[in-house]
């Protein structure tokens, strides 16, 4: 009966231990890992004229003064894939910097060149409900 009780005991501290290591490990990627991603995943569209990968990395609640919502911007850079502006696109996030502010963050200068020119842009990213980091703007500089 002592026996009993004893490994009763020694049962409940073992699966005590792995509970509470579970609810304390691995607590997933870091807010600077998942805007890397976004910002990743933003490159490789622009780079291979994936407008699904890009799309991806922008927010519902996108709004851009001549690009104006998330549809309007993606038309906009498709029309660009399409008649050659973008041709060449090579995107550049080595000297970015990234700042976090609560659930918003800013990513500059991520300088992107193409067969016909060179821009430098600032994303603003925020976290949405899901977890993940979106762009909701953006300023490019000529």
């Amino acid at each position: 009966m002592r026996n009993s009780a004893i490994i009763s005991v020694c049962v409940a501290l073992v699966v005590s231990v792995f509970a509470v290591g579970c609810a304390t490990g691995a607590k997933g990627p870091s807010d600077e890992e998942l805007i890397s991603a976004t910002m990743n995943n933003w490159k490789a569209g622009m780079e291979t004229k994936d407008l699904e990968k890009i799309g991806v990395t922008v927010s519902e609640a996108f709004s851009h003064v001549e690009y104006g919502n998330k549809a309007q911007m993606l038309s906009a850079v498709d029309t660009m894939f399409k008649d050659g502006t973008l041709s060449g696109a090579k995107v550049s996030l080595d000297t970015a910097e990234t700042k976090i502010e609560g659930d918003a963050a800013t990513i500059y200068p991520v300088e992107m060149s193409f067969a016909s020119g060179s821009v430098t842009i600032e994303f603003n990213l925020k976290k949405e409900a899901d977890g993940q980091w979106r762009a909701v703007g953006m300023t490019v500089e000529m």
